[in-house]
């Protein structure tokens, strides 16, 4: 595989991924809507059913997400050969950095080498994310009250 294919792969991963956070805000918004209006009133077996559903569909996403950065690994791993190899364009090796340096300023983080680059500041967010919304989603199902927001009828 050339640096050419790799690049191309790699802006397809950005693409996918794009997309994923997108569908995440789309989920997320579309259930605390249903929260408001439907959910926050079921009684606990309709809750239930509700956060079974919402987590079964951040579940595929997580996947498609886990399996699209496994790419990406072996993608930058390709691009490594090709920069032992001296193979490798100005462009290969800024996206190189991107996954394997640290961001300036964090490279006090070498413990976690990996997490202080760019792309893994984006991978560490956005698990950060989807666990501080999986906590959030659960405490508005199941522990948050939610009344009825209607004007009473004077």
């Amino acid at each position: 595989m050339s640096e050419a294919d790799v690049v191309a792969q790699l802006v397809s991963f950005t693409d996918i991924l794009l997309a994923g956070v997108s569908v995440y805000f789309t989920i997320v918004s579309a259930y605390v809507a249903g929260l408001n209006y439907f959910v926050g009133r079921a009684n606990w077996a309709g809750r239930l059913a509700a956060f079974f559903f919402f987590s079964f569909v951040m579940g595929v996403l997580i996947v498609v997400l886990v399996g699209a950065r496994r790419t990406q690994l072996g993608l930058i791993a390709r691009l490594q050969e090709l920069q032992a190899a001296g193979d490798l364009t100005a462009a290969g090796r800024a996206i190189l950095n991107n996954a394997t340096q640290s961001v300036p300023g964090l490279e006090s983080l070498h413990i976690w080498r990996e997490s202080a680059s760019i792309d893994g500041l984006v991978v560490s967010g956005l698990w950060g994310g989807f666990a501080l919304t999986y906590v959030g989603v659960f405490a508005l199902t199941f522990l948050f009250r939610w009344r009825d927001a209607r004007p009473a009828n004077g």
